[in-house]
């Protein structure tokens, strides 16, 4: 009888034992709700499928100790053929073994990225599998091969991007009707050989290293709207891109080796193209010639930053009436022809900044009103002539940004019309005087840059009826004389009006904020702050 009492004891104590492991098992997987589990230190799909229950939907494993070894065996593991949702990137590795994914019938969405792969192969995958979404980026595959990809009709979305990827077969996804967005980002491609699909609308192939390029190779795709060749070793771009591609939006040929824009590249079948954004950022083209844009109805984004560009025709921008934001900045553009910008009726910003421009003539913008364009940065030039009328035709102005410049002086005719500026920077300039008219021309201001330049005084603030809005102002720089200095802080402080940047050597101490002068009060003409040096002993200090 005691011996009978021992022993049920002792399965008593094991069944106790097997409760305690499989309660401390289930506690590695963790019910986010809505079907949605986190698993952690998950070693194999058997130890997975020990976990997953009825209503399960999506899960993530997250491994800091253990990658998952799929083991070579034929048990298949039934509980895992209604998961929808598999990611495995945060899994530390992952070993595809014989049967891969096949268990997973059901899956839609797989991401196995920064899983160590090197290679992707039709048995890991299920006959007709039902994945819509595959994300396989941040690994070391190198080939893809059709046998795999007809394992997959349902895929729309393939992001292949930050592999080793050199070599795709032909027509590998001629099969997938639903496939709409391909990303081959940072591979080794050499040549584009995509092949065929008649669904593709985005495409990806930036950062590889393709060299030669012609759009014969893109035939395949006729409904592509997005493609992306950045960061490869183009130089030369052949005619018709849109013989090949007639459904293209956006195309990025940014940072290459391209030296010019050939009014051939835009050739169409139709009047008008559907392009609305083209980047051609970071190149070598000096040139932009006559009419060049002139196809490009639709487009709406330009793209030219951090080129070479030194010489625009007048009629360069011909045609683009569509345009909304030209970018030019960063460039050698140092004139600007007149009637330059137009035609750009829906011209909405253009930044020219950091750029060799000296000169901003009369009839830069033309003499119609350009009343989309709101956002204007001249910024980081040498602009030291600026028409008093230059900007009359941009009333609707929002933001103009002039600072770094070598503006001497600032004329009321040029502000006067820009009755509905918010932003204004006129920084780091040579201004010594701005004028009470003028700062009564800023109603709608709420940001207001004019630090650096060799102001000592401004108008009497106390006296102006605008600047209601003021909410920014940068002083620091100037060579303010202290009494002047007091009573604007005052009048600033008073409107809670920010100004004060504990950061800036300024107002750390480390740099004199204004001059001490022998006058007990603000000196406000020109002539007297002139006759007395101040600005000299300020630059001297």
């Amino acid at each position: 009888m005691q011996a009978v009492h021992v022993l049920l004891r002792g399965v008593l104590l094991s069944l106790s034992i097997s409760l305690l492991v499989l309660a401390k098992d289930l506690q590695e997987c963790e019910d986010l709700g809505q079907g949605s589990h986190l698993c952690r230190e998950i070693e194999s799909f058997e130890q997975l499928s020990r976990y997953v229950g009825e209503n399960w939907l999506r899960v993530k494993v997250v491994n800091e100790h253990t990658g998952i070894e799929d083991e070579d065996q034929e048990k298949e593991f039934t509980s895992l053929s209604k998961l929808l949702h598999l990611d495995l990137s945060e899994a530390d590795g992952f070993t595809l073994a014989e049967r891969g994914v096949r268990d997973f019938k059901a899956l839609q969405e797989l991401n196995i990225t920064h899983c160590q792969l090197e290679e992707l192969q039709e048995q890991h995958f299920p006959n007709a599998s039902k994945i819509t979404n595959l994300d396989v980026s941040y690994n070391d595959i190198q080939l893809i091969t059709g046998k795999v990809m007809n394992r997959l009709p349902d895929l729309e979305y393939g992001n292949f991007s930050n592999n080793l990827i050199a070599e795709i077969e032909p027509d590998a996804f001629r099969g997938l009707k639903k496939l709409r967005f391909l990303d081959f980002t940072t591979n080794e491609q050499e040549n584009i050989t995509l092949g065929e699909n008649k669904n593709l609308r985005y495409l990806s192939i930036s950062n590889n290293n393709v060299r030669d390029f012609q759009w014969c190779r893109m035939r395949g795709l006729p409904k592509l709207e997005e493609l992306h060749l950045h960061s490869n070793w183009l130089e030369n771009l052949d005619m018709g891109i849109f013989y090949a591609l007639p459904k293209l939006r956006v195309f990025n040929v940014s940072n290459n080796n391209l030296y010019d824009i050939k009014r051939t590249l835009f050739m169409s079948p139709d009047e008008r193209p559907p392009l609305e954004l083209l980047d051609y950022s970071s190149n070598n083209v000096k040139v932009l010639d006559d009419s060049v844009f002139c196809r490009l109805g639709n487009l709406k984004t330009l793209n030219l930053w951090l080129n070479q560009i030194n010489k625009i025709h007048p009629r360069a921008f011909l045609g683009l009436f569509s345009l909304q934001s030209l970018q030019l900045q960063g460039n050698k553009i140092s004139s600007l022809p007149d009637e330059l910008f137009a035609n750009l009726t829906s011209l909405e910003q253009l930044d020219l900044s950091r750029n060799n421009i000296k000169k901003l003539g009369l009839r830069v913008f033309g003499g119609t009103i350009l009343r989309q364009l709101t956002h204007l940065n001249l910024s980081n030039n040498y602009i030291s002539d600026l028409h008093p009328l230059a900007l009359s035709s941009l009333p609707f102005l929002k933001e103009l940004r002039l600072g770094r410049n070598k503006l001497v002086s600032l004329d009321l005719r040029m502000f006067a019309p820009l009755r509905r500026l918010q932003l204004l920077t006129i920084g780091e300039n040579r201004l010594e005087e701005i004028e009470p008219e003028i700062l009564n021309t800023f109603e709608r201001l709420t940001h207001l840059e004019i630090n650096n330049n060799r102001l000592a005084f401004l108008p009497d603030l106390k006296a102006s009826q605008n600047l209601q809005l003021l909410r920014y102002i940068s002083l620091e720089g100037n060579p303010w004389q202290c009494l002047c200095l007091d009573e604007i802080t005052a009048w600033l402080d008073s409107r809670r009006v920010s100004y004060a940047r504990p950061s800036s050597a300024y107002f750390s101490g480390r740099k004199p904020l204004c001059v001490v002068t022998p006058m007990d009060k603000c000196q406000r003409k020109l002539e007297d702050v002139r006759a007395q040096g101040i600005v000299e002993s300020y630059e001297k200090i």
